[in-house]
């Protein structure tokens, strides 16, 4: 009888045991991925500025692919003029549009079914349609043409 009590107390202590390692672990995995979606918008953002001022060259056209950060089913640029003169967005999507209506420096939005998030606010970028564009995610990439206007970059996606 004795040996019994003992035996069931080890198997308790086992699966109590196993129990913390596991979320333990589940805990580092996710930690790990945010982490490394973190580095990925930073690491997005840094090259779509690159890109937008290296590109400001009157004239100068080019195309480029960029991997969408963690899963992001959109990008949308706003003009920076749209902002200044806090225009109305027509068929932009309800947070961007609140954004520019209210004034809020913030021109290049990432989307995520209905989850928007600001990135970064751009002088240098020009939207024609509408003061806004949004691109969408083509296979885990943006497809996105850089046009130089002189002192500023027009942006639209790739057909």
């Amino acid at each position: 009888m004795k040996g019994q009590i003992q035996q069931v107390f080890i198997y308790i202590l086992t699966i109590v045991i196993v129990g913390i390692i596991l979320l333990i672990g589940y805990r580092s995995i996710i930690g790990l991925t945010e982490k490394s979606c973190q580095v990925e918008r930073t690491t997005f953002e840094t090259n779509l500025e690159s890109f937008i001022l290296k590109y400001t060259s009157y004239g100068s056209l080019h195309k480029e692919t960029m991997s969408a950060p963690c899963s992001y089913s959109q990008i949308c640029f706003v003009d920076a003029e749209a902002i200044s003169k806090k225009e109305t967005l027509i068929n932009a999507p309800k947070i961007i549009g609140n954004s520019v209506k209210e004034g809020i420096e913030q021109n290049v939005f990432l989307v995520k079914k209905d989850f928007v998030e600001p990135i970064t606010f751009m002088t240098e970028i020009e939207v024609e349609n509408n003061f806004f564009v949004c691109i969408n995610n083509t296979n885990g990439k943006f497809y996105i043409k850089f046009e130089g206007l002189g002192k500023t970059t027009a942006i639209s996606g790739v057909n």
